[in-house]
């Protein structure tokens, strides 16, 4: 028998596929450990050289350096939160700090920044064009930013800090995930489960038959589950046990994150400071669409003022719900989902169980595709060939439909697993752009947790899943169109506060009649969703926006009052803390034991750290966007054309306010998000 290949090792030289079926926890370290070697020669032979530095010779060998490490680092990272067993977990120790180690060697090596400061210094004498102006920018500005400038003895407390934080990091999410799997709600009494909808019942059925109990049903905190108890079901103090444990995660006991909180805290605060910053958002903020807290400041005064007032009618609206129907007129936090969903559902008739089987998964991933096919011209093939990890993965050759040109690749892993990280992500496995010396196009997947199918029933999605789904694809769409020549600007390598730009705006095709009355089709049918759940859907838009927008609000201002404070500051309660910076957004009375930072995994493991106030900031751009196509048509090919082109094909060439009002001839307006919600009529 001849012995076994590391799969790994073929990475080096080839772009794609990733040998995500064969490829076992022990490969990583020996590969990626080669691979480190390699991309230390590499820069190190960029110095080292007798020619005068060029944007060839330096930047463009300076990006390619490290490919081979790019490829393994995607294949670890995309297994960790799609299959995060405890082999790869304990991994996750350990990768992160080689991979931040190499950054601070080529960061801090003082001959390579000579050579970077000296193109910067005659960029007007080298005849760069937009693209590689802003490639050299990226590089002159990473490198100061990061500790370039800093004395010997600063770079090197400048290391200790980074290596810290990428296994601080790594370790919440760990806890997050770990806490999550901890805790399971079992119900034997068939008088429970009854009024609940019949996907969320035989989901919880299949769960308690897998491990050997058919006479009960098992309710868990991963999102399909937890959503569908909450909302659904009547039975108020288990909703509250469910949502206490949910609020309780990670606050305290084994799994608490709380002195990881303090200390990510610290060492990001530290690391501004040291590199000349006043703390974390400003450091943050200068890489942002927003650009400093001035303009952040005013996004917010003109965001709060209309927002609040809406809320607090949206939440009267569903307190006197509930009265109405109970007598009891307090409304407690884990009885918002339940009678707001009731609410709905009497004001409107639009119950998200009755029109799940015009959303079956299948149908509403060729919607998508369709809509892909519509606006971009794409085509979506089935890739079989394709090594996956799971058999649930699906993959798909995505072409230009008018020439057979390749696009790209996508891989979409719909259902939830124990071992996978909740909530829903797109991953860029490869990005577009130069390898090995070629332009490649990019290698894209959709990760989600949705309602699984069971037994003879298919995965049947909610509304809010249907929109989730849309929402990856934008992103996958924002990779697989971009047209840039240099990976590092190319596809969702923009700007934080930009990137969801593109996602958000394609969930509002759910939410126009001609696009659900053409390709919301009944699983069983073929039927197309009937008139009268469409002018439901549509009327039930703006509904609870205040209440949602508020609690938007209320993360985003959590994380910047973390990130804005010394962390002297912070005091020794931390939740103390989290209370009084959401005070100004607060519509429930903190309940004791509950907290949001412990498990908030956006700021503390995620990219979003000082920068959670994205997602509003990002739906302004396409509420104003989307005006477009409802001025000239859903499918209207110049507007489409013009948003390929103008936003979606450049990725981060170019700063993202230039694209924006490339576009849209101007800059964003605030109000176009606040009319189409329907909060300014408050």
């Amino acid at each position: 028998m001849s012995e076994r290949v590391n799969p790994l090792l073929a990475l080096e030289h080839e772009h794609h596929p990733l040998p995500l079926d064969e490829v076992q926890p022990g490969d990583f370290l020996p590969a990626l450990d080669a691979a480190l070697e390699k991309a230390r020669r590499n820069i190190h032979a960029i110095p080292a050289q007798d020619a005068a530095p060029t944007f060839e010779n330096t930047v463009l060998t300076l990006e390619a350096a490290d490919e081979w490490a790019d490829r393994i680092s995607s294949v670890f990272f995309h297994l960790l939160n799609t299959d995060g067993t405890d082999e790869l977990q304990k991994l996750a120790r350990e990768i992160p700090p080689k991979l931040s180690s190499f950054r601070n060697d080529v960061i801090l090596n003082p001959e390579l920044f000579a050579r970077i400061e000296a193109l910067d210094a005659r960029r007007s004498q080298l005849l760069l064009d937009e693209e590689q102006t802003t490639v050299l920018d990226n590089h002159v500005q990473s490198f100061r930013r990061n500790g370039a400038g800093l004395s010997e003895q600063d770079q090197q407390t400048l290391r200790k800090l980074d290596e810290e934080l990428s296994t601080c990091s790594p370790t919440f999410a760990e806890h997050v995930l770990k806490a999550t799997q901890a805790y399971e709600l079992w119900v034997e009494d068939e008088r429970v489960v009854e009024p609940m909808p019949s996907s969320a019942v035989a989901t919880a059925k299949a769960a308690a038959k897998s491990e050997g109990r058919p006479e009960a049903w098992k309710f868990t905190l991963d999102a399909p589950s937890y959503i569908a108890f909450m909302t659904y079901s009547p039975h108020a103090g288990l909703r509250e046990e469910m949502w206490r444990a949910y609020g309780e995660r990670c606050v305290e006991g084994e799994f608490s994150n709380q002195e990881l909180i303090r200390r990510i805290l610290e060492l990001r605060y530290q690391r501004a400071r040291l590199l000349g910053y006043d703390d974390h958002v400003h450091y943050t903020l200068e890489r942002r669409m927003a650009g400093d807290l001035s303009s952040l400041e005013a996004f917010y005064d003109r965001m709060g003022p209309v927002v609040i007032p809406a809320a607090k009618r949206d939440l009267d609206e569903v307190r006197a719900f509930k009265e109405q129907e109970t007598g009891d007129p307090v409304l407690h936090p884990w009885d918002y989902a339940y009678y707001s969903e009731r609410l709905k559902k009497a004001a409107y008739e639009l119950d998200q169980e009755e029109i799940r089987p015009w959303f079956e998964f299948e149908s509403t991933l060729n919607a998508a595709f369709t809509l892909g096919r519509k606006l971009f011209d794409l085509s979506f093939s089935p890739l079989d060939s394709l090594p996956v990890n799971h058999p649930e993965v699906r993959t798909f050759q995505v072409t230009d439909a008018s020439d057979g040109s390749e696009i790209g690749t996508l891989y979409i892993d719909p259902f939830p697993r124990s071992t996978k990280k909740p909530g829903a992500w797109m991953v860029p496995l490869l990005g577009q752009g130069v390898w090995n010396h070629e332009n490649k196009r990019p290698a894209v997947g959709i990760v989600c947790n949705f309602t699984p199918p069971v037994e003879d029933t298919p995965s049947l999605l909610t509304l809010d899943e249907a929109r989730t789904l849309f929402h990856e694809f934008g992103h996958a769409l924002h990779e697989l169109l971009s047209t840039c020549t240099y990976r590092s600007v190319a596809g969702t390598s923009v700007y934080w506060d930009f990137v969801e730009l593109p996602s958000q705006l394609m969930e509002n095709w759910l939410g126009e009649a001609d696009f659900l009355r053409e390709y919301a089709l009944h699983v069983e049918t073929g039927e197309p969703l009937p008139e009268v759940f469409i002018e439901r859907i549509l009327a039930a838009r703006t509904f609870q926006k205040g209440y949602q927008a508020a609690r938007q609000l209320s993360f985003g201002t959590l994380d910047l009052t973390w990130y804005r404070t010394s962390p002297d500051e912070v005091g020794e309660d931390l939740i103390a803390f989290e209370r009084k910076a959401m005070e100004a957004f607060r519509l429930f009375e903190p309940e004791q034991g509950v907290a949001m930072s412990p498990s908030f995994q956006h700021i503390f493991s995620g990219g979003y750290a000082a920068g959670y106030y994205s997602y509003k900031w990002a739906e302004v751009l396409e509420a104003d966007v989307f005006a477009c196509f409802l001025e000239e048509g859903l499918f209207d090919p110049t507007t489409a054309h013009r948003l390929r082109e103008e936003i979606l094909s450049k990725g981060g060439s170019r700063h993202p306010m230039e694209l924006f009002k490339s576009f849209r001839g101007r800059e964003p307006d605030p109000d176009a998000l606040l009319k189409r919600d329907g909060l300014l009529e408050v």
